[in-house]
């Protein structure tokens, strides 16, 4: 989520500039009026403790002297001493302290005293300059040591306000004086100091005691307003007094990085600069691969989630809760960006944040490539020597990448990530598929568990998909219905088992469904009556119907005979037997030919039939005379038959031309030829006038009808059934088939209306069976509105809906006997889920690996891949970071190397040796090839690096500590952003720092303090989630509770847990609380932590109390313990309050809450910074810093603790974990599993395996069943439920949770849903044999 921001960048930086340069009097570098205990000391007050005067102690510094002695540890005879002494102590021990914090070193002498009033009137009183120093003890005497890699100095914090009340610029040269060729002689010393300031532009009146007195005075002490009323404005001037204290300055360097921002107005916003931090990579589309990754160091998915979102190009924020391993994160996030050429720098102002991920990287063979700077002065010295030593393996670093070794190295590498993406993809697609619910609407886990192959179920091959699970309930619900009215209303003999629906029935419709009953028996015998008056037979209705067809082709029949005549010459054609009376071919054919004859020139019509023969001869005669002119007239002189030749010529309208006796030959065969056809015709049925084309016509036509009634007749089943019928008159058949067709028309109407409220079926059967009638009116009346509902539960089914709820029914009805108790759902839920797996299984055919050993393999597989890779990981980064040490170098013609030869030059040499920005700006890129890692503070990165992107990634660590403004200076520095912390623990703290506070306006940005709040409003988050530190639940069952909400997975030690020994002591004592400190506590924690370091010498123990004076006084008994017994404590006890135990961790914690009851009896519920806002996050950071064991040292019992009132939840939580200590403490904790989020009980494996063996339990968060004897844990019973879902990945399920598992002692077997569904006995055996493994 963004911040709604309407602070502009300029705006956000000029705040965060006056933050850090604090130029108010809460600054004791520019206003120092009195000496808080345990910060500093005024020099004076060692006058003489030595037989030497203070100035001593000066001139010692001046001169370079080092092991400069202060005064006695103890001196029995000399009060002053031991005064001196004691200070001395408590600043030693907050020297200490913020060196363990930061790693800085903030103690400098102070010498001399500037005094006065800056121009616009703001009080001054510091050193003009600062000798580094540190105290140490040799021989029971207190020693003063120069710190040598640091140089005396101005104080910068005095400058900066200088210049900017008085709106001058100082040079840098000035600033950065360095004082390395000043004279070491005292008095040389002050004069060239002197001689320096009245060269500057700051204008200080320098006292001439300061010269020639050798002597120190007093510091003198002064309330605000006697120092203001003292002092002159516009006035300042030196003293002789010097202060041992400390003097943090390291945030001095965080200002010019500002004022060069605030010049440069580079963004905008905020947000333009966070969202900015976003690396451009090629092509983030692809997920990345294995062999892109370097991670030597092992992970867990959540850890592993995180670096390929980075690696992806994302900045982001990672919340790492107490124990995820955050620091394990951070090294392989290194390690991959180094071997992959990147630089990176790690930023944290926490010491032991630093220390840690140095040290891991360090037992990887890596510190070579890694600069730890806490100090930037303190460390330059280091720092110079490593770049050196660096340089001079380049010739090794070459030796060793050109080896065989090498070579097989990366071999081995690149096959072992190509295995690992091959695995992980098939498990993926494994767990993907185990509870992809997209496909049905159920995953195939939940449809193996809720299924039985062994159980009755029928084939929905080809309808399974008709029924996805997300829209089953309502055909269920239907079924179920259905089922109810079907036990009574689908019986096989139930009268209305077959029937129309009645989904739309009323009461009418019943009446008229009994009423149609009766009248059909009645319908059915007028019937017979009719149609024995028709064809002489009584039929049924039925069999009536079945010449219902021919009604229309009856009735055609009738139409073509039409007439008597016509009917007569059917009748008569019926009985013929000559083969061509029926020939409707010959028939056309022989219209055709008379038709043809008439036509044309036409017939000879004069002669008689019997003559025509003769007379063609004669004709014959006479044409083949006409065909020459002698013979023509030898015929005409002399043939007798020229008479009649002309006659018949004449009488066809001829006359005896050629032409003419050619036409009458042509009519004369015409005549001959229709005579010889009519021959046949008359055989048939003669022609009235045959000669007459009308005539011919009106015969063929009518012959053609009587032929196709003939036809028609031989494909009637009715006439050929009752034949006499054609033998009656035409009006009388007639009459027949008219009444035939109108009692077709009856039955079919009667039909029409039955079928509204019967079938068929039952109509025959009412028509043959008059009991039936009764039956059915019986029935009827009793189930009329179960029918209705039935029928309309049917038809609110599809058609598929439908045809699988008959085949359900049929399913049980025939298998009636064999299950009974089954119903209809649980039938085809189970045949549903049965065909869906198959389904399933098909787009998926890895889940059948379930079944074969394939699984195991894989899983087997990727894990010795996995430790593989991880085993030459760390080689395989050396090799990267090796080779980026000698690529593209350069040589002069001589061959002599020139590439890192200045660098080296500068880095060895003795004097004059640059500042470590100085070298890197000028060798930037020569020592990144080296050294491409470096983990620093805010502050020293600003002091190191110069304004530039440089890195590729920083990474903030513990960034819920740092304020915003430190770090904001390090982000403009970095490509890509991460930042590491926890929002549950200790927000910023300025430990001994000043930081400028005022009231801001509604800002949002301002209105955040942390770097890590910050962050999360503009880049996206992701928590760590596996806890590692804690070795039993208890330790950590709290924090994950109340502040985690159950995200963080739990995994304690097998064997410690069975140790059953309670991993929390709560130890009451009778404490007095008093000056805010209970002696009788911490005298107690004494005892004990003797008795610790006694009993387990190996262990490292913390103490831990809830303010500041009981630390110190724990720490003083402690240190008389210790010089008592003559033996020292081990350097790893610390002694902490909760303000600053973030970060450190030990196998034992001790409490010492310190609440108690003061010597009247009183309980005064003073909660100090617990009842802040956010205070409960100090309590958790305080209980979460044990592996092993916390004792809790108390005077009180949680109900003494009144609550109720209190502002914040800090001492509520105190009061709830005091009450859970002492449940645990009194041996009554019991672990409970962790809730199955989004999973019915039955979707849950482990709900059904626990049935089967009274061994098994649900009892851990961390493992689906426990098996235990005698009251012990065995071992962990896996399976493919919640925990299994809930896993970040298939490595996350199948290798780093067994890795997991295996270091933390626990067996394991893991159980798939699959294999309870396929073989339910084999599950049975496998757990059987299990448990009788002894481990």
């Amino acid at each position: 989520m963004l911040l709604t921001t309407g602070a502009s960048m300029q705006q956000v930086l000029k705040h965060y500039l006056k933050r850090l340069t604090n130029l108010s009097s809460s600054n004791k570098s520019l206003l120092l009026l009195n000496l808080p205990l345990g910060q500093f000391i005024d020099i004076h007050e060692l006058d003489f403790l030595t037989s030497k005067p203070s100035f001593h102690s000066i001139e010692q510094l001046i001169a370079g002297k080092n092991n400069i002695y202060l005064c006695d540890v103890h001196d029995s005879r000399f009060d002053k001493v031991n005064e001196a002494s004691n200070k001395l102590k408590k600043l030693d021990r907050t020297e200490q302290f913020i060196e363990d914090e930061r790693g800085a070193h903030d103690l400098y002498v102070g010498y001399p005293m500037i005094r006065g009033k800056l121009s616009d009137g703001s009080p001054i009183r510091c050193p003009l300059l600062f000798f580094p120093v540190s105290l140490h003890v040799q021989n029971n005497k207190w020693h003063l040591q120069q710190r040598e890699e640091e140089e005396v100095m101005l104080n910068k914090s005095f400058l900066l306000a200088y210049a900017y009340f008085n709106q001058i610029s100082l040079p840098d040269e000035f600033i950065e004086t360095s004082f390395e060729d000043f004279d070491t002689e005292s008095r040389m010393f002050r004069t060239q100091v002197y001689e320096l300031l009245k060269n500057s532009p700051v204008k200080i009146n320098f006292n001439q005691e300061i010269i020639t007195t050798d002597k120190l005075q007093a510091f003198a002490r002064f309330s605000k307003p006697e120092f203001e009323e003292k002092e002159r404005t516009g006035e300042l001037k030196l003293y002789p007094e010097a202060v041992l204290g400390i003097f943090p300055q390291a945030g001095s360097y965080l200002v010019p990085d500002y004022e060069l921002l605030l010049q440069r107005e580079e963004v905008e916003s905020l947000e333009e600069l966070f969202l900015d931090k976003q690396a451009i990579l090629p092509d983030t589309s692809q997920a990345t691969r294995e062999e892109q990754t370097f991670t030597p160091f092992a992970m867990d998915a959540s850890q592993e989630n995180a670096i390929k979102t980075i690696k992806s190009g994302k900045s982001l924020v990672i919340q790492g809760p107490p124990g995820t391993g955050k620091s394990q994160l951070i090294c392989n996030l290194i390690a991959d960006y180094m071997a992959r050429g990147k630089k990176v720098l790690l930023v944290c102002q926490k010491r032991v944040a630093l220390d840690v991920v140095y040290d891991r990287l360090k037992e990887g063979g890596m510190e070579d490539f890694v600069a730890l700077v806490h100090d930037f002065k303190h460390d330059r010295k280091a720092l110079y020597t490593q770049i050196v030593a660096q340089i001079e393996k380049l010739d090794t670093y070459k030796e060793q990448n050109n080896s065989l070794d090498a070579i097989f190295l990366e071999r081995t590498f690149l096959q072992e990530c190509r295995k690992i993406d091959k695995l992980t993809t098939e498990l993926d697609e494994f767990r993907k598929a185990l509870f992809d619910h997209t496909i049905c609407g159920l995953s195939v886990k939940e449809l193996y568990l809720s299924s039985d192959p062994l159980l009755p179920h029928i084939p929905l091959a080809t309808t399974y998909k008709h029924f996805p699970f997300v829209s089953l309930d309502a055909f269920l619900q239907k079924l179920r219905y259905y089922e109810a009215y079907a036990r009574q209303l689908e019986k096989p003999l139930y009268p209305w088992k077959n029937r129309v629906s009645f989904s739309q029935f009323t009461y009418t419709d019943l009446e008229e469904i009994k009423k149609t009953i009766k009248a059909i028996p009645i319908f059915g015998q007028e019937v017979k009556n009719r149609i024995e008056r028709i064809t002489g037979e009584a039929l049924s209705l039925s069999e009536i119907e079945k010449y219902s067809p021919e009604v229309e082709p009856l009735r055609h029949f009738v139409h073509v005979a039409q007439t008597e005549e016509q009917w007569a010459i059917f009748q008569r054609l019926r009985d013929c037997n000559h083969p061509k009376s029926c020939n409707l071919a010959w028939m056309e054919e022989a219209e055709s030919k008379l038709l043809s004859y008439l036509q044309g020139v036409g017939i000879e019509r004069s002669l008689p039939t019997e003559e025509l023969t003769n007379f063609s001869n004669i004709l014959l005669e006479a044409r083949e005379a006409r065909a020459g002119f002698f013979t023509w007239y030898l015929w005409l002189w002399f043939s007798k038959n020229k008479h009649q030749v002309a006659s018949v010529a004449a009488a066809n309208g001829l006359l005896l031309s050629q032409d003419d006796i050619e036409i009458l030959s042509q009519k004369v065969a015409n005549r001959l030829a229709m005579e010889d056809l009519l021959v046949n015709i008359k055989e048939v049925r003669p022609i009235s006038n045959p000669y007459e084309p009308e005539h011919i016509r009106t015969w063929f036509h009518q012959q053609k009808k009587a032929i196709e009634l003939k036809n028609l007749l031989t494909i009637s089943a009715f006439l050929k059934k009752y034949p006499h019928l054609v033998d009656l008159p035409f009006t009388q058949f007639t009459q027949k088939i008219d009444e035939l067709s109108s009692l077709v028309q009856d039955i079919q109407m009667a039909r029409t209306s039955w079928k509204r409220y019967l079938l068929d079926v039952q109509v025959e059967q009412l028509l043959t069976n008059h009991q039936y009638a009764d039956e059915l009116t019986r029935t009827v009346q009793e189930d009329f509105d179960s029918l209705v509902e039935l029928d309309r539960i049917k038809e609110s089914m599809d058609s598929i809906e439908l045809d699988v709820t008959h085949q359900l029914w049929d399913y049980i009805s025939a298998t009636a006997t064999d299950t009974a108790g089954l119903d209809m759902v649980s039938l085809v839920e189970n045949s549903l889920r049965i065909a869906w797996i198959e389904h399933i299984e098909a787009t998926y055919p890895i889940l059948r690996s379930v079944a074969t050993l394939k699984l195991e393999q894989m899983e087997r597989e990727l894990q010795e891949s996995i430790l593989k890779k991880m085993q030459i990981g760390r080689d395989i980064t050396l090799l990267k970071a090796r080779e980026q040490t000698y690529r593209h170098m350069e040589y002069n013609r001589l061959g002599n190397l020139v590439t890192y030869r200045d660098l080296k030059h500068q880095a060895s040499k003795k004097r004059n040796i640059w500042q470590i920005r100085k070298l890197f700006t000028a060798y930037a890129n020569e020592i990144f090839k080296l050294i491409p890692c470096w983990m620093a503070s805010p502050e020293s990165v600003s002091a190191i690096f110069q304004m530039e992107e440089l890195f590729d990634l920083v990474i903030f660590d513990e960034a819920s500590q740092c304020f915003a403004e430190r770090g904001i200076p390090a982000i403009y520095r970095a490509r890509q952003v991460v930042i590491t912390g926890d929002t549950k623990q200790l927000p910023p703290s300025d430990l001994y720092r000043v930081r400028f506070e005022e009231e801001t306006e509604d800002t949002p940005e301002l209105e955040v303090d942390s770097l890590l709040d910050l962050a999360a409003h503009y880049f996206p988050q992701v928590q760590l989630q596996g806890h590692y530190r804690s070795k039993s639940l208890e330790l950590i069952d709290f924090s994950n509770k109340h502040f985690y909400k159950n995200t963080l997975q739990l995994l304690p030690d097998r064997l410690q847990i069975n140790k059953q020994e309670p991993a929390l002591s709560y130890r009451k004592v009778e404490g007095i609380w008093q000056d805010n400190t209970n002696r009788i506590e911490a005298e107690e924690v004494v005892n004990l932590i003797s008795q610790l370091t006694q009993q387990w010498p190996e262990k490292e123990i913390g103490i831990v109390t809830f303010n500041f004076k009981q630390q110190n006084l724990i720490q003083d008994l402690l240190e008389e313990r210790a010089l008592q017994s003559g033996k020292n404590f081990p350097s790893s006890l610390f002694v902490k309050n909760i303000e600053n135990v973030q970060g450190d961790e030990r196998d034992i914690i001790v409490f010492s809450v310190g609440y108690a009851p003061d010597a009247k009896g009183r309980m005064a519920m003073q909660f100090g910074s617990l009842n802040m806002q956010g205070g409960e996050n100090r309590l958790n950071v305080a209980i979460t810093r044990a592996r092993e064991q916390i004792y809790i040292i108390s005077s009180i019992l949680p109900p003494q603790l009144k609550t109720e009132d209190t502002l914040h939840q800090g001492p509520k939580l105190l009061k709830e974990y005091l009450a859970y200590a002492l449940t645990v403490s009194g041996g009554a904790y019991t672990p409970s599993p962790k809730p199955a989020k989004g999973f019915e009980a039955s979707q849950l494996l482990k709900d059904k395996l626990v049935t089967w063996n009274t061994s098994l339990a649900k009892e851990l968060p961390f493992a689906d069943l426990t098996q235990k004897k005698h009251e012990k844990y065995q071992s962990l019973l896996l399976t493919d439920d919640d925990l299994y879902h809930q896993s970040l990945s298939a490595k996350d399920a199948h290798a780093y949770t067994p890795f997991l598992l295996n270091k933390k002692n626990w067996p394991f077997i893991r159980i798939y849903s699959r294999e309870y569904w396929k073989d339910k006995t084999k599950v049975q055996e496998k757990l059987s044999r299990y448990e009788h493994v002894e481990i």
